[in-house]
């Protein structure tokens, strides 16, 4: 059993688990804005909250679909806001926004004003995880100082999962997942998102992509910065091939084509700090590039 006072993001660095490959999230999130000292774990049961919305919550739930909280941030509560669209509405009761949370559960998009800007999504939850408060709030606060002369707004809401890889961003509307970010990490985050890039070092990778797929996208996107490339240089070629636990893919960064190599790997996984004090956690495979090298490098088979 891990120390009480070992938090599972420290357990995750210290076990090495990469980053690179989890950028798996639903299609469609909706956001109900409610004050953050209401929130509770599950949310649908927050405090204040009418039957009726905790079941309109309670039921949305579903494949390709999440639903949450955001903190009011002197927006009103109850306030909808849907992504990746950006869409937004103002329901007058609970009930119309249970009504309005159905709706949109089967399809009916928000029909309210568009967000302005595109917007970074910071999990401040510590009811679901106290990772999420110890690091994802002074992230938070540090890109509410920064982020709005990149044009973005931030907005702090409740767990989407990747707790152990706090603090958990989402880049909307692209969609993009991040963890593990420090306050120094900051400027130089803004600066890739604002120039249309991801930045790596903290990068999850395409949620539209394979868990090996997002790995080498990312490894070669490093191999290109790395040569004078761009990300935009970086193209995916033929599936990857799999073979007992290792993996050999392709990809192109300008003019020159990489073969990539991978393995899985077996790490040892808390994913809240609940399991890290409760329970012995889980074996997890995970996809690693072991090498990333241009093929004119290659000796011939």
């Amino acid at each position: 059993m891990v120390a009480d006072r070992t938090f599972c993001t420290d357990f995750a660095l210290a076990q090495g688990e990469p980053l690179a490959g989890t950028g798996a999230m639903a299609e469609r999130h909706l956001f109900i804005r409610w004050p953050k000292g209401k929130w509770r774990r599950p949310r649908y049961q927050s405090a204040g909250m009418d039957e009726v919305l905790q079941d309109a919550i309670h039921q949305s739930y579903g494949p390709g679909r999440y639903v949450g909280l955001l903190e009011s941030d002197g927006q009103p509560d109850l306030e909808l806001v849907s992504f990746p669209d950006g869409r937004t509405a103002l329901p007058a009761s609970q009930e119309e926004a249970a009504e309005l949370i159905r709706l949109w559960a089967g399809g009916t998009p928000l029909t309210g004003p568009a967000l302005p800007r595109p917007v970074i999504l910071c999990c401040t939850d510590a009811k679901v995880n106290a990772c999420c408060a110890l690091y994802g709030f002074p992230i938070y606060k540090a890109l509410r100082e920064q982020a709005g002369a990149f044009g973005f707004d931030v907005m702090q809401c409740t767990h989407f999962g990747g707790c152990h890889f706090a603090p958990s961003l989402i880049v909307m509307p692209q969609r993009s997942r991040y963890g593990r970010l420090t306050p120094d990490d900051i400027p130089a985050f803004l600066a890739s998102l604002a120039a249309g890039e991801f930045y790596l070092p903290a990068f999850k990778g395409r949620p539209e992509l394979s868990e090996i797929e997002q790995c080498v996208e990312i490894a070669a996107a490093q191999w290109a910065e790395a040569n004078g490339l761009t990300q935009a240089d970086v193209r995916l070629l033929d599936p990857a091939v799999e073979s007992d636990g290792r993996a050999t893919a392709e990809a192109e960064a300008g003019s020159t084509r990489l073969r990539i190599a991978l393995e899985q790997r077996s790490f040892h996984v808390h994913g809240t700090c609940r399991s890290v004090v409760e329970d012995e956690g889980k074996a997890v495979l995970r996809w690693v590039v072991t090498a990333a090298v241009p093929e004119a490098m290659l000796a011939p088979a």
